[in-house]
């Protein structure tokens, strides 16, 4: 999914306004953090007035609310960065609100790849109540048909695509793969979804050190799956 920087910066650039502080965020972090890898930082944008390049993944709807977006590159990877806001109903169907700070990076590989979600267990589950209701083939993929994984990433994480995905997705995360999610990844969720991955931290306190580790990892992820997907 190309994304052409220059066009959507002269876009934004004059009509977006500042972000709104909340109490998880910090803007001089955001604002340090951007500095510091080299973004372009947009603030507030509003995705019925302003042309911009909406981060999508399961969590995009008509009434979210994107603050401190700020695009890049790392490591030939167009990203962008955005502290997501929004209001849902459980299932008794009370309103909840929930913040997102997400990190959409572009894949270069032109294969196919399930939709996949990486769920972090004992994360909250309020921001992933849309991701079941919009996808409802996802399920639990019962991972060690071809090999056993370790307890350093079953007890931390679960995977999600569609049954009959299953033996592709565990060809792409085999079980070395695997550790290295579990070792590094947690808290993090993460999705897979139209050749972009999405990383989530969910109502989180936004540090430098979060931030640096869900962009790390979320490279990580990109470039694992470039190379894996060349050989599934």
């Amino acid at each position: 999914m190309a994304y052409n920087f220059k066009q959507n910066f002269d876009k934004l650039r004059g009509r977006v306004k500042p972000s709104k502080s909340n109490s998880r965020t910090d803007n001089r972090v955001i604002s340090k953090f951007t500095q510091k890898m080299g973004f372009v930082y947009f603030g507030s944008v509003n995705q019925h007035y302003d042309d911009h390049r909406i981060v999508r993944g399961f969590s995009v709807s008509s009434t979210h609310n994107d603050n401190h977006y700020s695009v890049g590159s790392i490591d030939g990877y167009d990203v962008t960065l955005v502290d997501r806001s929004d209001t849902t109903k459980d299932i008794d169907g009370k309103k909840i609100s929930y913040n997102l700070m997400i990190v959409e990076i572009d894949l270069h590989t032109v294969k196919d790849i399930p939709h996949i979600f990486i769920s972090a267990k004992n994360h909250d589950p309020k921001p992933y109540i849309n991701l079941f209701r919009t996808f409802p083939a996802l399920k639990e993929v019962e991972m060690g048909t071809f090999e056993p994984y370790g307890p350093e990433f079953t007890s931390r994480y679960e995977i999600y695509a569609k049954p009959t995905q299953a033996i592709e997705v565990e060809r792409l995360f085999p079980a070395t793969s695997a550790r290295v999610i579990g070792a590094h990844f947690w808290p993090f969720s993460a999705e897979i979804h139209e050749r972009t991955v999405y990383m989530y931290a969910d109502n989180e306190r936004v540090t430098l050190n979060m931030l640096n580790a869900l962009i790390e990892n979320g490279v990580w992820l990109a470039k694992h799956l470039d190379l894996q997907a060349e050989l599934v």
